[in-house]
């Protein structure tokens, strides 16, 4: 696990600064000086709005049996350490979550799966609207269409796994008793508990609540990317900044934070697919939409792991264990 944290550290190393590497620093240090901090301030509250919308669908798709504010820290906690490290944010918030208020780790997992599938649905309506206002230079038909197959390909396996989920289990259950060391009655928990997961958070009702919880996340993250602009003084056409916006929600939504350097440059690669924008003025902006989400994420993070009492020591031990009814303990 270390070696695979350290690999992905130096990647994302090596990435980061062959990207900054290759950018005009003294031209983004001089963007960054002439930002208006009101709008940008405005921003964060946008933002904050979002985390505390993203916690209420946190907590809705496992059936409300977490709190809001266990809900709330497990977003926050996740969402900080993956902004500074490679450390996966979806992982680490169901070990979060499955560590306690009666939430199981398989169950805390069905959860995930359902959010992550809503959230590529909105990935992918971001990218097609950014397509629609005309400023995205045009790519292959052939490229968009597999695309759109991979993804649409992975919507219809994720909604066929909640509706046959009893039968890929009840077999995936009977594969794994002929490993005689393995232990049957955590076995049988596990699936049983991701079972009822995916029934509670991939019902139709769930599923429909949920996105509308989506959209109004991903309002917010839109009000939000679009103050940035707003506040580095880019002033372009409306339809220009909805692309730049869209395109940047879609490649790198607050949702899914990712590493200093890696993320910025996953930015301004997707941006070059708007002609005509200053490679330095996008990499300005990279960096401050990266640096505005951390602002608030380093201080709700501590706050969660001071509530919660949390280290990653606890959180490795939980992970090797999942309880069983009738187990001493």
């Amino acid at each position: 696990m270390k070696k695979r944290i350290l690999l992905a550290l130096a990647v994302t190393l090596i990435i980061g600064g062959l990207f900054f590497w290759f950018v005009d620093l003294d031209q983004v240090i001089e963007q960054l000086r002439q930002a208006d901090w009101r709008l940008l301030a405005a921003g964060i509250g946008a933002l904050l709005v979002a985390y505390v919308l993203l916690a209420v669908r946190w907590r809705y798709l496992l059936g409300n049996r977490p709190g809001f504010f266990p809900s709330f820290h497990a977003v926050n906690i996740s969402n900080l350490v993956n902004s500074l490290t490679p450390i996966p944010e979806i992982a680490l918030r169901v070990l979060i979550t499955g560590g306690g208020s009666g939430m199981s780790i398989p169950g805390a997992t069905s959860g995930m799966l359902i959010e992550r599938s809503l959230e590529q649905v909105l990935r992918v309506l971001a990218f097609l609207v950014a397509l629609l206002t005309g400023y995205v230079i045009a790519l292959k038909t052939s490229s968009m269409l597999v695309n759109a197959g991979l993804i649409l390909g992975f919507l219809v396996l994720m909604i066929l796994i909640i509706r046959n989920a009893e039968s890929i289990v009840s077999w995936m259950q009977i594969q794994l008793a002929r490993f005689p060391r393995l232990d049957q009655r955590r076995v049988e928990k596990v699936f049983s508990d991701l079972v009822a997961g995916l029934r509670m958070a991939g019902g139709p009702r769930q599923l429909t609540y949920g996105l509308f919880m989506s959209f109004g996340i991903w309002g917010a993250f839109f009000v939000f990317a679009y103050l940035v602009l707003l506040g580095l003084n880019i002033h372009l056409p409306v339809e220009q900044m909805v692309a730049i916006t869209l395109l940047t929600l879609a490649v790198a939504p607050p949702s899914a934070p990712g590493t200093p350097g890696l993320y910025q440059a996953t930015i301004v690669g997707a941006l070059s697919l708007i002609a005509g924008l200053d490679p330095a003025l996008m990499t300005a902006y990279a960096i401050m939409v990266h640096i505005l989400q951390v602002i608030p994420l380093v201080v709700l993070g501590i706050w969660g792991a001071m509530g919660t009492n949390l280290t990653l020591r606890t959180l490795f031990q939980q992970r090797q264990t999942v309880p069983v009814e009738g187990d001493e303990r």
